[in-house]
């Protein structure tokens, strides 16, 4: 397979691609140079898109628009936002009577394979039904585990209602108390999770829907303060802006009024552009120390009745985020690779963006859209299209001369509603109308693009997914063709989880690869994310998986590292696996690119288990010195 080099220069404008497919009405099969055919290919792969498209492209009204900096912290270029209404999932409807009277849902029952059913019998909950409330009536559920085996399981809610407590009974049962009113009114699930007292992964997920109705009386429901939605603690550098969302909430289903209380020196409260109820707070704090803001909500029905709440934000000075030694992505170019990182969705919007938009530009010189580029993200509902987060990254890459990594295009997880409702029969085409609409945009932006994300099953079979059941294998072939003739110079990636070390489904991988090669696919990389663990020490194993893929002619990217702290591991062990995995990858002349999967403890998928190389206050941890010693870079 041809190796392409990597691009570094971008040079076209990001619309100039959809202006030019619009102007020609041909917007469905446009590629990166306009052309309506190039998804035609030698052999007959890929033939001509439908023209009128499935589903509608996007048209000028999808266009984002320019946003305001009182919005956000970016100072050094402009960004844009979407237009219209934030768009919630319009294909997936609230729960109805129908669900209700329809009566308990069923567990949902996860049963490890260490676990015979037959000789272990699954943990329930004895005596539950739906129920039904009028709003202002407090509820009091009782949950009563049971083990078939006469045991006594362990149990804990998912996610409590708001208001609502889960009592310990002291006697092996626990009480569901939800004091509701206006604002819970509808069909509400509720979760508990029953754990089995010999298995602790062995559970049943047990439903219930709570019904509360409008009360008789709406007089009778007493009115209660306003407040806001929590807002957490952030570290924040001095002279930076902070932009902080502010939600009111009224248990009594209005919107209060919020307003500050004798405010910060320049701080300024907006209605968000796209939900007006919110508020948007922006300050430039130029003190170092703890800055509280309190935050008054005013009832819209009695302006007396108010809320305090407070915002708290640590103020650190410049000199705090001062870091010794070579960034990673110069000490990374001096030994031959690229250095990058996933990149948080919107992290202009929150408190901390300054820092971590600082800390992310010194760093790396490779980002991936961490959930930016999603299908779910881009394009959540027929013809309806969500280009503006992308966009902000791809500007913030060019301002500081970053490669972009392109992920997903195809990925079984993370699609709108209304994919997963397609035919079969149609789903090659959305498949390619997707990849070539986001392609269409962005191929002159981005380097590096994951065609294909994780299409293993862990036993190496072929992952079961609605593109698998659509089109067999053959679906990772369209993908890759699609790509290719929309952007013969990219990199084009198959991307997989869980092949650092030796087992079926790394060798499953590897057959995949040897079809593909053999049906002359365009894949030109195998990415390695590497979600590990502290106690992680197949390196051998992993050296060794690099080699397979290197021998078949393909680079090796890492693509989304993290160490998660497990086992009785500590910050020093994790530090170890960072830097040996890097070793590894050096050691392998075919690794060209490692990325981490994030970089700050305070916006990872695993931020429990403290995964990244700067805490939650974006202090270095010995993970960064190892890093840098690996790359070469301490000083």
């Amino acid at each position: 397979m041809q190796h392409h080099d990597h691009r570094t220069s971008i040079n076209k404008p990001l619309q100039s691609t959809l202006c030019l497919c619009l102007l020609l009405g041909l917007l469905s099969g446009c590629s990166s140079g306009g052309d309506s055919d190039a998804g035609e290919q030698p052999g007959g792969l890929l033939g001509p898109l439908p023209n009128p498209p499935l589903t509608a492209g996007p048209t000028a009204a999808d266009e984002p628009v320019p946003f305001d900096a009182v919005f956000h912290t970016v100072t050094g270029y402009p960004l844009v936002r979407d237009t219209g209404p934030r768009i919630e999932n319009e294909l997936a409807p609230d729960l109805t009577e129908a669900d209700f009277a329809a009566g308990l849902p069923d567990a949902v029952v996860t049963v490890p394979s260490s676990v015979d059913p037959a000789t272990n019998g699954a943990p329930f909950f004895e005596g539950l039904d739906n129920v039904r409330v009028e709003a202002g009536q407090l509820l009091e559920l009782q949950y009563i585990p049971r083990d078939p085996d006469g045991g006594l399981p362990g149990m804990f809610p998912q996610q409590l209602p708001t208001g609502a407590t889960f009592d310990d009974n002291f006697d092996g049962t626990k009480t569901l108390r939800w004091q509701t009113y206006q604002a819970d009114v509808g069909i509400n699930e509720f979760v508990v999770v029953a754990v089995d007292p010999e298995v602790g992964d062995y559970r049943s997920s047990q439903a219930v829907l709570i019904a509360v109705d409008p009360p008789s009386d709406p007089a009778s429901v007493p009115n209660i303060a306003p407040s806001i939605e929590e807002i957490a603690t952030y570290t924040v550098r001095a002279g930076d802006p902070v932009s902080i969302f502010i939600i009111g909430t009224d248990r009594n289903g209005t919107e209060p009024d919020i307003e500050l209380v004798d405010p910060p020196a320049g701080a300024i409260l907006t209605p968000d552009p796209r939900t007006p109820e919110w508020r948007i707070l922006q300050v430039i704090p130029d003190t170092p120390g703890t800055l509280v803001i309190d935050v008054l909500t005013r009832d819209a029905e009695d302006a007396a009745l108010t809320g305090l709440d407070q915002i708290t934000l640590q103020v650190l000075s410049p000199a705090d985020f001062e870091r010794s030694g070579l960034r990673l992505k110069d000490a990374a170019a001096g030994s031959g690779v690229s250095y990058g990182s996933a990149i948080s969705p919107v992290f202009y919007m929150q408190a901390d963006g300054g820092i971590y938009e600082s800390i992310a530009a010194s760093e790396f010189a490779v980002l991936t859209p961490e959930s930016s580029m999603k299908w779910e993200a881009i394009n959540p509902l027929p013809g309806r299209f969500e280009f503006a987060d992308m966009d902000n990254l791809i500007s913030f890459a060019r301002v500081n001369d970053m490669q972009v990594r392109g992920h997903p295009l195809v990925w079984h997880r993370s699609l709108p509603e209304w994919v997963e409702q397609t035919n079969a029969t149609d789903r090659e085409i959305h498949m390619r109308e997707y990849i070539t609409r986001v392609m269409g945009r962005y191929s002159d932006a981005v380097t590096y693009w994951d065609v294909v994300n994780e299409p293993m099953a862990d036993n190496g079979s072929m992952r079961t997914s609605l593109w698998f059941n659509a089109m067999g294998e053959r679906y990772i072939d369209v993908a890759f063709a699609q790509a290719r003739a929309l952007d013969p110079t990219a990199t084009l990636v198959l991307n997989e989880f869980d092949i650092g070390f030796a087992g079926a489904k790394m060798d499953g991988l590897l057959g995949l690869l040897d079809r593909l090669i053999e049906r002359e696919a365009p894949v030109d990389a195998v990415g390695f994310q590497l979600h590990v663990f502290s106690s992680f020490d197949q390196y051998e194993e992993l050296a060794a998986n690099m080699a397979a893929v290197a021998e078949r002619g393909l680079d090796i990217h890492i693509t989304e590292l993290d160490v998660a702290i497990v086992d009785g591991g500590n910050e020093q062990t994790q530090a170890t696996v960072y830097q040996r995995i890097v070793e590894t990858c050096l050691a392998q002349p075919r690794c060209t690119v490692i990325q981490s999967w994030g970089f700050t403890d305070r916006y990872s998928f695993r931020t429990l288990q403290t995964p990244l190389y700067f805490d939650r206050n974006y202090a270095v941890k010995p993970a960064y010195q190892a890093l840098q010693n690996a790359l070469g870079g301490s000083q």
